[in-house]
């Protein structure tokens, strides 16, 4: 009977140091979990638009649609080591020959020709890791359709990230590609910020390394051109672009897109994201409609 006592309390005493243990782990996972979420909250609670690589993203100027599961993922760019700059653009040729200016806004920035039959606004932010992987993948064709006088693109640059994000890398990019604009380099130079967009969460846009990039854009370089970039001489300008996109009302975030002043709905065609062959054939019949 002693035995069976002693065994009886053995694995009552068992029982209990596994059942603290269960609450103990319980209680760890509760932890790791709220640590989690107020990590998650921490770094994503302020950002509104839809932070995915899936999907356009940054501050919207609205309030944006949910997030449908099924969007497409945009393949990436090219994500260069520090010190590296991305010189490989297949259509570099057509980007130098394509006219850039200053809409009458102020703030926009115009690249192709007037008599283009189409006009498209893009809503686009040299930080956000979606609009990378849509200027990588669908540039070429907005610079073809540009170059053949069939589309005038409206570039509306806008730095909001910087808001959540370590560093003012998207407000040092913005400041860059106005004085690329000034300088008669803007269509090339904004093509290479986004083959060396760095990570989003990485403050890689130093003046250092935009005039790193900028190096590679022929002329560009200058006394003038380096004092802009170090001074950030145009910040007026990036912010008169972000007012231009906070009260644009476009419900996507970026990148977001205009038809001749018209939003499209990118969640309804994201292959406007990522198709080349489906960016062309928009343009192409948005252009046949307006005959």
């Amino acid at each position: 009977m002693a035995g069976s006592q002693r065994a009886m309390v053995v694995r009552a005493a068992v029982a209990a140091v596994v059942l603290v243990a269960a609450l103990a782990a319980e209680a760890d996972l509760d932890s790791a979990l709220a640590q989690a979420r107020a990590h998650h909250r921490a770094h994503h609670g302020g950002h509104r638009g839809h932070h995915h690589a899936t999907a356009p993203h940054g501050r919207p100027a609205a309030k944006p649609k949910p997030n449908p599961q099924s969007k497409p993922n945009p393949k990436p760019g090219v994500k260069p080591q520090p010190g590296q700059a991305v010189d490989d653009l297949a259509d570099r040729a057509v980007a130098l020959g394509l006219p850039a200016r200053l809409d009458d806004d102020g703030a926009t920035v115009d690249v192709g020709y007037a008599d283009a039959p189409v006009q498209l606004t893009l809503f686009e932010d040299y930080r956000c890791d979606s609009t990378g992987p849509f200027e990588n993948r669908q540039g070429p064709t907005l610079r073809m359709l540009m170059a053949r006088h069939q589309l005038l693109v409206h570039y509306v640059i806008e730095s909001s990230l910087d808001e959540r994000l370590p560093g003012p890398g998207a407000v040092l990019a913005s400041d860059a590609a106005r004085a690329a604009l000034a300088h008669g380099g803007f269509p090339l130079f904004h093509a290479l910020l986004f083959a060396n967009q760095p990570a989003e969460e990485v403050d890689g846009f130093t003046p250092a390394r935009l005039l790193d990039i900028a190096s590679h854009v022929p002329g560009l370089r200058g006394a003038a051109f380096d004092a802009e970039v170090r001074t950030l001489y145009w910040k007026p300008w990036v912010d008169a672009a972000q007012h231009v996109y906070d009260t644009s009302g476009v419900h996507h975030g970026t990148p977001s897109m205009l038809l001749d002043g018209t939003e499209v709905d990118l969640w309804a065609h994201p292959e406007l994201l990522n198709d080349p062959g489906a960016l062309q054939r928009f343009v192409e019949n948005a252009a046949n409609r307006g005959q």
